[in-house]
């Protein structure tokens, strides 16, 4: 096809650096820009340089206009569904911000529309083009490691008022759990990592910054289909930098974050071997490889080719959040069977 037209409705932080990253890909233009307000939106195109890209006062009217193929949703959380339901009946390709739906109802409704529709997506589970997690990855592929029978990864971040999004973020109508608003990182992570779908949760929270309306901190013992089990951790109070754990322990050795144990690969092997790279050791959304991310999302529609983490499949990581808050608030095991969408 020819040049790609994007429009991008939501022009917070995390906007800024999709429109940079669509600004790299030859054949690729940012044509619209909108937001809550036509100053918002206005603002972000000159931050950015996209001053030749049509100002949109109502999603509607930037869904109206042909020559956007592709939007990129990057506004709160709850509004994604509507909006991606409206996209896809629209024909528009769509890279959705997590999270994007806070109920497994609201998440049915996005799912059946996308697929009627047939357009591609991209869930914005970003960090799977973080260098780290594409070692881990190749490590996994070489099976340096074997057959993961027990796995750890843990989301600490302290989101407090130093952050744009603390105003929303703190509302449950909005970001849904802890485990919405950003454990679902670790979620994916695990499950990528892991190969299994998650079977069975139990889950257990609490809070220290009362202005949030939810649990701030969680964690969680889980089951996987293939008999692994794991442990999930996401805090919001943790006074600490930026952490994203890793640990995946297999019948060959074991992976920690960027260090690697496997006497079956590194014979006579007696201690950690660190391979150098980028880690996911920060909040800021500039660290962030958007590049990677929106590079497959322009190839996926220019090829016709189902990405590795289309809506489909971060429907289920979605259902896991939804299974872990459940656990936690109602005090009992849930099995992902129960969540239906």
């Amino acid at each position: 096809m020819g040049e790609i037209g994007i429009g991008v409705f939501g022009t917070g932080w995390v906007a800024g650096e999709h429109i940079k990253s669509f600004q790299k890909v030859e054949g690729v233009r940012v044509l619209g820009l909108g937001s809550r307000t036509v100053e918002g939106a206005r603002a972000k195109a000159a931050e950015v340089g996209a001053t030749d890209a049509k100002i949109f006062a109502t999603y509607e009217e930037m869904l109206a206009d042909p020559s956007i193929h592709a939007i990129s949703l990057c506004s709160p959380p709850h509004l994604h569904p509507e909006q991606t339901v409206l996209a896809a009946e629209a024909g528009k390709h769509i890279l959705i911000e997590k999270a994007v739906a806070n109920d497994a109802a609201s998440l049915s409704k996005m799912v059946k529309a996308v697929e009627k529709a047939g357009v591609k997506t991209v869930v914005s589970f970003v960090l799977r083009w973080n260098p780290e997690f594409q070692l881990i990855k190749q490590l996994l592929a070489d099976d340096t490691v074997g057959n993961i029978f027990y796995a750890e990864v843990d989301y600490w971040h302290n989101i407090g008022p130093q952050y744009g999004q603390y105003r929303w973020n703190v509302k449950k109508d909005i970001a849904g759990s802890s485990w919405l608003s950003a454990g679902c990182h670790a979620v994916d992570a695990m499950r990528w990592f892991v190969g299994s779908e998650i079977a069975e949760v139990t889950a257990y929270s609490n809070k220290i910054n009362q202005e949030y309306e939810y649990d701030t901190n969680a964690i969680a013992a889980v089951k996987f289909e293939s008999g692994a089990i794991g442990k999930l951790s996401v805090s919001f109070d943790v006074k600490a930098p930026y952490a994203f754990n890793v640990d995946l322990l297999g019948d060959k050795g074991t992976i920690r974050d960027n260090h690697v144990y496997s006497k079956a690969k590194f014979p006579g092997q007696t201690d950690w071997s660190t391979i150098p790279t980028i880690r996911p050791d920060s909040g800021d959304v500039s660290h962030h490889p958007f590049d990677g991310q929106i590079s497959h999302f322009i190839d996926c529609i220019r090829t016709g080719v189902e990405s590795h983490v289309n809506l489909a499949d971060a429907a289920k990581t979605h259902a896991v959040c939804y299974a872990l808050e459940t656990s936690a608030t109602e005090g009992r095991q849930v099995k992902l069977s129960e969540i239906v969408y």
